[in-house]
């Protein structure tokens, strides 16, 4: 079965097993386009995946550009500013937002970004352990991440 809302570019499919929502982007002014894919399943209760696909990213008028994915949990969810990446496919290392082993001291806020982004591998994943909860984020490629630089957010560039 298949439905389709008012807006042409938001479809939903409601399959036997699974549940997906399809959300297509594209921006006739910059040719930009994307498409987000988020299936879900009631028989699997807490299974959630998304499948984002882009378009090319414009680089002739010289510029750098960082493409980033960005999840946000709601409903209070506190990460703590504490997250876990696989950076070596073994695995899970424990990160804490602006701190790092090496130093005794806090990182300065002026290299927030940059100096709380790690490699991940294969996953990055926050816990909530006072709802007893955890996002975990399954990458198909390396890639650099981060979470909770903006409040319970993941981040993967």
């Amino acid at each position: 079965m298949q439905y389709s809302t008012l807006d042409a570019d938001v479809a939903y499919e409601h399959g036997s097993q699974i549940d997906q929502w399809t959300i297509r982007y594209n921006n006739v002014t910059t040719q930009q386009a994307a498409v987000i894919k988020v299936r879900f399943s009631e028989l699997f209760d807490e299974f959630i995946e998304y499948e984002v696909e882009l378009s090319e990213i414009p680089i002739k008028d010289g510029l750098g550009k960082d493409v980033t994915i960005n999840w946000k949990m709601f409903d209070g969810f506190d990460i703590n500013k504490q997250f876990w990446t696989d950076s070596n496919g073994l695995e899970m290392q424990e990160r804490k937002l602006n701190w790092n082993p090496r130093f005794p001291w806090p990182i300065a806020d002026a290299q927030n970004v940059s100096s709380n982004y790690y490699p991940v591998d294969s996953a990055i994943a926050v816990k909530d352990a006072a709802k007893q909860r955890q996002v975990t984020i399954m990458n198909d490629r390396a890639q650099g991440g981060s979470a909770d630089i903006s409040k319970s957010t993941i981040e993967l560039n």
